[in-house]
Protein backbone atom coordinates (compact mmCIF):
# COMPACT_ATOMS: atom_id res chain seq x y z
CA UNK A 1 0.00 0.00 0.00
CA UNK A 2 1.00 3.65 -0.58
CA UNK A 3 1.68 5.68 2.12
CA UNK A 4 0.14 9.21 2.50
CA UNK A 5 3.39 10.81 2.53
CA UNK A 6 3.90 9.61 -1.21
CA UNK A 7 0.90 10.61 -2.80
CA UNK A 8 0.33 14.69 -3.68
CA UNK A 9 -1.78 16.70 -1.21
CA UNK A 10 -5.16 17.83 -2.57
CA UNK A 11 -7.05 20.73 -0.69
CA UNK A 12 -10.52 21.28 0.12
CA UNK A 13 -10.17 24.30 -2.76
CA UNK A 14 -8.46 22.52 -5.38
CA UNK A 15 -11.31 19.33 -5.27
CA UNK A 16 -13.78 21.71 -5.83
CA UNK A 17 -12.91 23.76 -8.50
CA UNK A 18 -12.23 20.62 -10.21
CA UNK A 19 -16.04 19.69 -9.90
CA UNK A 20 -18.02 23.13 -9.21
CA UNK A 21 -16.17 25.59 -11.61
CA UNK A 22 -19.28 27.28 -12.14
CA UNK A 23 -20.21 28.83 -15.80
CA UNK A 24 -23.70 30.75 -16.29
CA UNK A 25 -24.66 29.52 -13.03
CA UNK A 26 -24.34 25.55 -13.34
CA UNK A 27 -21.86 23.16 -12.52
CA UNK A 28 -19.21 22.47 -15.16
CA UNK A 29 -20.21 18.70 -14.18
CA UNK A 30 -23.63 19.72 -15.47
CA UNK A 31 -22.90 20.78 -18.48
CA UNK A 32 -20.88 17.79 -19.64
CA UNK A 33 -23.58 15.79 -17.92
CA UNK A 34 -26.09 17.78 -20.85
CA UNK A 35 -23.52 17.70 -23.51
CA UNK A 36 -23.36 13.94 -23.59
CA UNK A 37 -26.99 13.21 -23.46
CA UNK A 38 -28.56 12.53 -26.62
CA UNK A 39 -31.13 14.68 -28.03
CA UNK A 40 -34.77 13.43 -28.06
CA UNK A 41 -37.96 14.60 -28.43
CA UNK A 42 -40.50 15.12 -25.78
CA UNK A 43 -42.48 11.92 -24.77
CA UNK A 44 -45.78 12.32 -26.39
CA UNK A 45 -48.97 10.82 -24.68
CA UNK A 46 -50.62 7.87 -26.62
CA UNK A 47 -54.52 8.62 -26.20
CA UNK A 48 -57.37 7.95 -27.68
CA UNK A 49 -59.50 11.06 -28.12
CA UNK A 50 -62.40 11.08 -30.49
CA UNK A 51 -61.04 13.65 -33.12
CA UNK A 52 -63.39 16.64 -33.56
CA UNK A 53 -64.80 18.15 -36.74
CA UNK A 54 -63.83 21.50 -35.91
CA UNK A 55 -64.28 24.68 -38.74
CA UNK A 56 -60.59 26.74 -38.07
CA UNK A 57 -60.59 28.56 -41.07
CA UNK A 58 -63.07 31.35 -39.44
CA UNK A 59 -61.85 35.09 -39.76
CA UNK A 60 -62.31 37.83 -37.37
CA UNK A 61 -65.04 39.37 -39.40
CA UNK A 62 -67.18 36.06 -39.24
CA UNK A 63 -66.78 35.76 -36.07
CA UNK A 64 -68.29 39.09 -35.29
CA UNK A 65 -71.11 38.77 -37.39
CA UNK A 66 -74.23 37.73 -36.64
CA UNK A 67 -74.79 34.15 -36.11
CA UNK A 68 -76.53 31.87 -38.72
CA UNK A 69 -79.15 30.13 -37.87
CA UNK A 70 -78.20 26.66 -38.05
CA UNK A 71 -75.66 27.72 -35.54
CA UNK A 72 -78.38 29.54 -32.95
CA UNK A 73 -78.82 27.73 -29.43
CA UNK A 74 -82.53 26.23 -29.14
CA UNK A 75 -82.52 28.69 -26.57
CA UNK A 76 -82.17 31.39 -29.07
CA UNK A 77 -84.23 29.81 -31.06
CA UNK A 78 -87.00 29.44 -28.61
CA UNK A 79 -86.99 33.30 -27.52
CA UNK A 80 -87.10 34.05 -30.65
CA UNK A 81 -90.31 32.04 -31.48
CA UNK A 82 -91.66 33.27 -28.27
CA UNK A 83 -91.24 37.07 -29.65
CA UNK A 84 -93.00 36.24 -33.35
CA UNK A 85 -95.88 34.72 -31.21
CA UNK A 86 -96.21 37.43 -28.99
CA UNK A 87 -95.96 39.89 -31.97
CA UNK A 88 -98.78 37.80 -34.23
CA UNK A 89 -101.07 37.94 -30.77
CA UNK A 90 -100.62 41.54 -30.71
CA UNK A 91 -101.51 41.89 -34.24
CA UNK A 92 -104.72 40.12 -33.65
CA UNK A 93 -105.75 42.04 -30.64
CA UNK A 94 -105.24 45.18 -31.87
CA UNK A 95 -107.32 43.95 -34.83
CA UNK A 96 -109.99 42.71 -32.67
CA UNK A 97 -109.98 45.96 -30.68
CA UNK A 98 -110.45 48.02 -33.67
CA UNK A 99 -113.80 45.62 -34.40
CA UNK A 100 -114.88 46.41 -31.06
CA UNK A 101 -114.44 50.13 -31.33
CA UNK A 102 -116.41 50.02 -35.07
CA UNK A 103 -119.19 47.82 -33.30
CA UNK A 104 -119.69 49.69 -30.08
CA UNK A 105 -119.55 52.79 -32.74
CA UNK A 106 -122.68 51.25 -34.39
CA UNK A 107 -124.46 50.05 -31.47
CA UNK A 108 -124.23 53.86 -30.16
CA UNK A 109 -125.68 55.15 -33.16
CA UNK A 110 -128.18 52.69 -33.04
CA UNK A 111 -129.32 53.38 -29.91
CA UNK A 112 -129.39 56.73 -30.82
CA UNK A 113 -131.86 56.06 -33.78
CA UNK A 114 -133.81 54.45 -31.48
CA UNK A 115 -134.13 57.31 -28.89
CA UNK A 116 -134.97 59.42 -32.10
CA UNK A 117 -137.69 57.19 -33.10
CA UNK A 118 -139.11 57.01 -29.88
CA UNK A 119 -138.78 60.96 -29.18
CA UNK A 120 -140.51 60.97 -32.40
CA UNK A 121 -143.33 58.65 -31.87
CA UNK A 122 -143.98 60.47 -28.32
CA UNK A 123 -144.00 63.34 -30.32
CA UNK A 124 -146.80 62.34 -32.73
CA UNK A 125 -148.96 60.73 -29.91
CA UNK A 126 -149.32 63.82 -27.83
CA UNK A 127 -150.26 66.33 -31.22
CA UNK A 128 -152.66 63.52 -32.14
CA UNK A 129 -154.38 63.69 -28.48
CA UNK A 130 -154.26 67.27 -28.72
CA UNK A 131 -156.73 68.41 -30.95
CA UNK A 132 -156.18 71.02 -33.41
CA UNK A 133 -157.16 74.69 -32.63
CA UNK A 134 -159.86 75.53 -34.98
Amino acid sequence: MASIDNQPAHTDEHELGEHFTQHDGEPEGAQAAEANKPKTSPHILDLDLPQADFDLTSTFESILSEPQSRDEPAEVQLVQKRASNVFKLTQENEKLQAELRAMTARLEAAERRQQELAQRAAAARSQERSPPPS
